[in-house]
């Protein structure tokens, strides 16, 4: 996850320059005119191959990413159980399943990363006054909702595309705020003395 994430974020920042240049080529939305295309619109032809694949890139990162971060926060709520910590009210798989409950996954995994992050740097002795979680959760929800309202008004250009970039950059910053958390997690985990803890990385 210390290398996957970054390089998610890399992807969709790469992703949301490429889209953006449609503001300054409207061809690039026009399917015909992308297979007229000549050599001499070499870099028409470059974006809008780069769109595909970097589109094909960021969806099949972000499933090793959810099955990655499903599997770290299950393994990291179990060695708050396993040191007897007293902050989760979660169960370790119910990290895992709030995700696909409608309505409730707006706002569920949100508390149980709180859980694991605030019972972690509890456990370390340390008061955890940071806002990570927060921020984290914020543009994850904002990728989310703004890529839904992209493809619904799909049919108003400008709106469309414009929040698609949005939505995109919100999913790379998601990303990168997401490993900084887990590395504070882990740092502090690391520091558990309890035996027979699980690894959140492997």
């Amino acid at each position: 996850m210390a290398v996957l994430l970054p390089i998610y974020a890399l992807v969709s920042v790469l992703l949301a320059a490429c889209i953006a240049y449609s503001f300054l080529d409207a061809r690039m939305m026009d399917p015909y005119a992308i297979e007229d295309a000549t050599e001499e619109d070499w870099l028409l032809l470059v974006i809008a191959s780069s769109v595909f694949l970097l589109y094909v890139a960021e969806r099949v990162l972000l499933v090793i990413c959810a099955f990655t971060v499903g599997r770290f926060t299950y393994r990291a709520m179990r060695n708050l159980y396993t040191v007897r910590s007293a902050v989760p009210d979660m169960s370790p798989a119910s990290t895992v399943y709030w995700y696909f409950v409608p309505f409730a996954n707006f706002i569920m995994p949100a508390n149980a990363m709180s859980e694991i992050h605030h019972g972690s740097i509890a456990e370390t002795g340390s008061l955890n006054t940071s806002s990570l979680v927060s921020w984290w959760w914020s543009a994850w929800l904002a990728f989310n909702i703004l890529s839904s309202v992209s493809n619904l008004m799909s049919d108003q250009f400008m709106f469309s595309l414009t929040t698609s970039v949005i939505a995109t950059l919100s999913g790379g910053a998601a990303a990168l705020l997401l490993a900084r958390l887990v590395r504070r997690i882990r740092t502090a985990q690391d520091q558990f003395t309890h035996g027979n803890l699980a690894d959140t990385f492997t």
